[in-house]
Order: C-alpha cells, then sequence, then structure tokens
C-alpha cells in the first residue's frame, strides 16, 4: 500500500499560496488569517479527483511566508515528501523565494513551481522562469527537470494539472505506508488551550496513533485523551489531546520516551553579557508555541527575555514584568480589561498586536533607542485625548491637537501620568465624517491606531519621527 503524499507549500509572502489552497480546498482560510498574512503552519488532508476520474488523497502543509517563520518553513521541509513552490506571475522571485529555494535545496525535496496569478494583465511567466533558471531551478521547457504549472487561483486555470502532477511525483517516489512501524510523527504546531489543556498537532510519519495510546515528544510524555482522526496513519495531520504540558514545535513524537538535552533558544537569550551594555527586558507571550518560537528566534542579544509562554497575558506576567522592569509583548492573545488596568497601575507597557512584524519592529526599535540614547526624535505634533467612541467594534480617540500637526502612519508615543507607556501609530483621522490627511493645531479630531492602544481620556499622544 501507498501513502498520501506529504505536500509543502512555499513561496514569498502574499504571492498567493493560501489563497491556491483555499481554490483547491474550495475553503477560505486566508480571509481569516490576520492582515491576510498566513500565522502558523497549518496542515490538513484533501481529496482531489483527477481527470482519469480517480480521485487521491493528498496532505498538504501550508507554511508562513515571513522571514521570521524561516525556521518553521525549515522543519516544513524536512518532513516533506514534495514542495510546490508558489512564485507570481507578476511579482517574480523575491527575497523570500529564493529563502525557501535555499531551504528546498538544502533537505534534497523534490519541488514543482506553480506559478500564480496567470490571470492578471502584468503576468510574464518568460521573465519568471529566466529568474528561476538563475537560481537553478530550470523548468522542463529550458531542458531541466523542474515541472512548472501557470495556474489561477482566481479562475481555477491550471489547478488540475498542478494536481496530476503531484500525483504522478508521489506514484514515482512509491511512498510506502508505514503504519505497523513504530510510531514516528513531528509537532508541527501547538498551544495551551484553558479549557482543554495542552494542544498538539501533529503529522504521523511512519507508524499509527490510537486512542489512549502512551506517546512523548522529547521529554513531554502524555496518553492521548481524545484525537481529531482515529487512527491516525501515515500522512494524517491529527490534533491531539493529553500531554502533560505543550509540545515544542519541531518535536519528533514516539511511542518510547526519547528526553534530549536540546539548548534553546529561551537560554541562548538570557544568557549573561559580559560586555556591560544594556539589554532591553521584556515577556513575550503568545497564542501558539510555534509563533513564539518564531518570535524568540528573532530576538537580538541585546533584549533580555525575563520570562514567555502560550496563552493570555495573566497577572503573574504583569508582576514579573514589574519587578523586573520589563515591558510585555503579546501576540494575537486576547488580554482580558483587568489585566491591562493591572499593568497600568503598575506602570508596565504592554504591546498587543495580531502581526508578528510589528511586534518585532517595536522591539527592534526600542533596542535601537536603548543602544544609542543619541538618537533624536522630532516632535510632529501633540494632541490631548479628551473622548473616546466605539463604533462597530473600532476604537476611535477623540483628540484636540494642542501644537503641530499629525497625520496618518505617523508614529506616536501615548503619555499618561508624565510617563510614555506605549508606542503605535496613526491608522486614520477623520473630522465628523470627512477623512483628512493632516489634524492641525487648535482643532478637533476622531483618529484611530494600529495597532490598537489601550487609551484613555486625559492621555497625550505625541507624534514623531527619528
Amino acid at each position: 500500500m501507498f501513502r498520501p503524499p506529504i505536500v509543502t507549500i512555499m513561496g514569498h509572502i502574499d504571492h498567493g499560496k493560501t489563497t491556491l489552497l483555499d481554490k483547491i480546498r474550495s475553503a477560505s482560510v486566508a480571509a481569516r488569517e490576520a492582515g491576510g498574512i498566513t500565522q502558523h503552519i497549518s496542515a490538513y488532508q484533501t481529496e482531489v479527483k483527477l481527470k482519469s476520474g480517480k480521485t487521491a488523497t493528498i496532505t498538504f502543509l501550508d507554511t508562513p511566508g515571513h522571514a521570521a517563520f524561516c525556521q518553521m518553513r525549515t522543519r516544513g521541509a524536512q518532513i516533506t515528501d514534495l514542495v510546490v513552490l508558489v512564485v507570481s506571475a507578476v511579482d517574480g522571485v523575491m527575497a523570500q523565494t529564493k529563502e525557501c529555494i535555499k531551504e528546498i535545496k538544502r533537505s534534497g525535496v523534490p519541488v514543482i513551481v506553480a506559478m500564480t496569478k496567470m490571470d492578471l494583465d502584468g503576468a510574464a511567466p518568460e521573465k519568471i522562469k529566466g529568474q528561476l533558471v538563475e537560481l537553478e531551478i530550470v523548468p522542463e521547457d529550458y531542458g531541466g527537470q523542474t515541472s512548472l504549472i501557470p495556474v489561477s487561483a482566481k479562475t481555477g486555470n491550471g489547478i488540475d494539472k498542478l494536481l496530476e502532477t503531484i500525483i504522478l511525483n508521489a506514484e514515482v517516489m512509491e511512498l510506502k505506508d508505514e503504519s505497523a512501524s513504530p510510531l514516528e510523527a513531528v509537532v508541527i504546531e501547538s498551544l495551551l488551550d484553558k479549557s482543554r489543556g495542552p494542544v498538539a498537532t501533529l503529522i504521523v510519519k511512519k507508524g499509527t496513533i490510537h486512542l489512549g495510546d502512551q506517546i512523548f515528544a522529547e521529554s513531554i510524555s502524555g496518553k492521548v485523551k481524545a484525537m481529531s482522526v482515529s487512527p491516525a496513519t501515515p500522512s494524517t495531520p491529527v490534533e491531539i489531546l493529553g500531554f502533560e504540558s505543550v509540545p515544542p514545535v519541531g518535536a519528533c513524537v514516539t511511542s518510547i520516551p526519547t528526553p534530549t538535552q536540546e539548548k534553546t533558544v529561551v537560554s541562548r537569550l538570557n544568557q549573561t553579557r559580559t560586555d556591560g551594555t544594556p539589554r532591553l527586558p521584556i515577556v513575550v507571550k503568545a497564542d501558539v508555541q510555534g509563533t513564539l518560537e518564531a518570535l524568540l528566534s528573532s530576538l537580538s542579544d541585546d533584549v533580555f527575555l525575563i520570562a514567555s509562554g502560550v496563552g493570555t497575558v495573566t497577572d503573574n506576567d504583569v508582576f514579573l514584568a514589574a519587578s523586573s522592569k520589563a515591558q510585555i509583548f503579546a501576540y494575537n492573545v486576547s488580554v482580558p480589561r483587568f489585566i491591562r488596568n493591572l499593568a497600568d497601575n503598575q506602570k508596565v507597557p504592554l504591546f498587543e498586536s495580531k502581526i508578528i512584524y510589528e511586534i518585532i519592529d517595536d522591539i527592534q526599535a526600542q533596542v535601537l533607542r536603548l543602544l544609542d540614547p543619541t538618537i533624536e526624535e522630532t516632535t510632529l505634533g501633540e494632541a490631548k485625548i479628551i473622548a473616546e467612541f466605539k463604533i462597530e467594534k473600532v476604537h476611535i480617540a477623540g483628540i484636540e491637537v494642542i501644537q503641530g500637526e499629525i497625520g496618518p502612519g505617523d508614529s506616536i508615543h501615548l503619555r499618561r501620568d508624565d510617563a510614555i507607556i506605549k508606542d503605535t501609530k496613526v491608522e486614520g483621522i477623520r473630522q465628523a465624517k470627512t477623512v483628512v490627511n493632516k489634524a492641525k493645531s487648535g482643532s478637533q479630531y476622531g483618529i484611530t491606531f494600529k495597532p490598537y492602544i489601550d487609551f484613555k481620556v486625559g492621555d497625550a499622544i505625541i507624534a514623531y519621527k527619528s
């Protein structure tokens, strides 16, 4: 018997990876992703109907395109049988396309190129082929061995051929179903659920997982209390409940304990500095383990990680940050109002965002100011928050500009009780129902922030450039 192929989708941000899969699955994953960017690796099986009339099962592994997830992409390549490299026929080879090609070559996994957005007027397939040849990805019609399939996620053109090509490659590889072998699976996502406890998504490589099985992810043991698919056979993505704690993404899951002494990112970041230069103390919380790892791996040695974890910000996080004079960065987790109030009372800056690079950029900007105090900021304008409105779940600050001007996209400090407690940017400005480009001194406006900050009436905002 043969098992379904595990196909990893890779490519540059916004080249249409998830949209392509939406078309294949007739689902709408892309619309549910913050900022239109896939923030996690997600795996799913889909049954496709081929032109021959036969049906075939394919396991898709959708990897993020942002550079912060390079480590997660590497893991995707390690457990995959085949990579589909998505390249826009309009935008061509970009920075993250090159990163993906490096990972593909390093892994030695076969690759198919899906040239997307072929329905657009700016599509230039021959130009893109030339760019790929320069990176030693040579299409078949150029004398190489790489299948290049022009597709359109909008019209569906080319998708049948892409699926046929995937199955043809899988048949050539003769992927064996090793259901009876000792268990070997990989954690591709994990999180701590308030009601269900530790939750892990695995892809089975060998063996079979049954309800009630004793399993181990490195040094973390567990007994399968619930699973989304039972039994889970090779190539099957399955959600598991029953681990004693949240297992790390990339951990090998077996039926025999295999403790490791792996040096973690956290321990590296917490090493004591010997040169006496300052470090930015922070607490990081994220929605799932994979994203937490991506955030931590993006931090420089100029950051001192006080604590990190999966799940919402807790009172312990706030008190720990207060005692360490640290600030908290929360990615894609809901923070209760009483926690925000506690952070305000404890003078702990709390930065929340659903876009990972906004958190990374804010940390990097603070590190630069910490390392080079001579960096000067030019104040563009100042205003006082005099009211708060909420229209269709959007929080709007009513402001009165005291001096200067404030415009959309400006960086701002939020000042409370003579202390700057949060940084963000201006998203939009309105005066009554009119959108304006500048909020000018002596007038009142409604203003929104991105990322959102928990402002109060009486706070001051300072627009600046550095």
